[in-house]
């Protein structure tokens, strides 16, 4: 029986993501429609919610939150087996690393999709296990990405391993579609295992702090690597990078006149001028908030930002999410 393509397009968008992926092999026909752009863009739209939803790991009764409740954000508490590990999120999919696993995880639709990684290089001997409790540090120490490409609409994985000389080993991404690493050219430089990368307008970008201050971006279609301009009032302090609003977003803490401050820059394309969006004092150094084991470094990523103008961010130790209001 023949159906037109519209007819297709409509019964594969109620199609769970495993589906999908199993009936590309069905037909020219169905590949086609599959891995359209389109079809891509429309499965997305499906999926986005018009109240925000921010994702937490761990139990509701034991994870503190420290705002008030916004009738427009819901913060929605992931409790599988892998949620507590370090991850990395795009557009609500969330990538959990394994030892010897990859999971997609998509919690709207509560689909687990696994690829094996393979045996993980040994820890190295610059692992520090204090710092690291405190990071997000992945299993083998890999320099994670996880983001889409905004040409073929697929979800791709990234993921690089140094060895103990600072040189690379290993470098491959992963087409959630095939399902297959294959190898990919090596970044220009190491690149730090204690931050978290983001994705934003098709390209994944990670921070590097030693020696230099830097900012790293591969382009996730054409995989070709680039530097990306730091603003100069970041320089020489702690930051971290974010997806704010579908816009890269730069957020540096520092210590100003005896208090914890927060500083967001904004930029829409690479090779535009950052812009600040935000400046906030966090609390004073002898603040509860602040650890006392580490009173030299502290940090802040940005979450979201709900219809009011409040904004939401994560800070350290405690991984909780703030409301913030707009100051700048």
């Amino acid at each position: 029986m023949y159906l037109v393509p519209d007819l297709l397009e409509e019964i594969f968008l109620g199609l769970p993501l495993r589906s999908v992926v199993k009936f590309r092999t069905v037909s020219k026909q169905w590949r086609s429609i599959l891995e359209s752009l389109r079809f891509a863009e429309r499965r997305r739209m499906m999926n986005a919610q018009t109240k925000t939803k921010i994702m937490a790991a761990g139990d509701r009764s034991r994870t503190q939150t420290c705002f008030k409740e916004d009738e427009e954000v819901e913060i929605v508490y992931l409790q599988c087996d892998v949620a507590s590990r370090p991850s990395l999120s795009c557009d609500g999919l969330v990538c959990i690393p394994v030892p010897g696993w990859v999971n997609v995880f998509n919690p709207s639709t509560e689909e687990l999709l696994r690829f094996s990684s393979g045996r993980d290089p040994p820890i190295p001997r610059y692992a520090n296990n204090y710092v690291d409790c405190v990071f997000d540090v992945f299993p083998g120490y890999w320099r994670m990405g996880f983001g889409r490409d905004n040409v073929s609409g697929s979800y791709k994985i990234v993921r690089m391993g140094f060895n103990h000389h600072w040189e690379i080993h290993r470098c491959e991404i992963l087409d959630v579609n095939i399902g297959r690493w294959q190898k990919l050219s090596p970044p220009p430089y190491e690149i730090g295992y204690r931050r978290k990368s983001t994705c934003v307008n098709g390209s994944i970008y990670w921070v590097e702090v030693l020696p230099d201050q830097k900012l790293l971006a591969l382009d996730l279609h054409a995989q070709e690597w680039r530097d990306v301009g730091l603003p100069l009032e970041a320089l020489g302090k702690s930051f971290q990078v974010a997806n704010l609003e579908n816009r890269l977003a730069l957020a540096a803490t520092y210590i100003e006149n005896d208090h914890w401050n927060v500083k967001i820059w904004s930029v829409e394309a690479p090779e535009e001028t950052w812009s600040m969006i935000y400046s906030i004092r966090l609390f004073p150094l002898d603040h509860p908030y602040d650890d006392p084991s580490s009173p030299l470094w502290y940090w802040t990523r940005p979450v979201a930002v709900s219809k009011k103008g409040n904004l939401f961010v994560q800070r350290q130790l405690q991984e909780v999410v703030q409301m913030l209001p707009r100051d700048g």
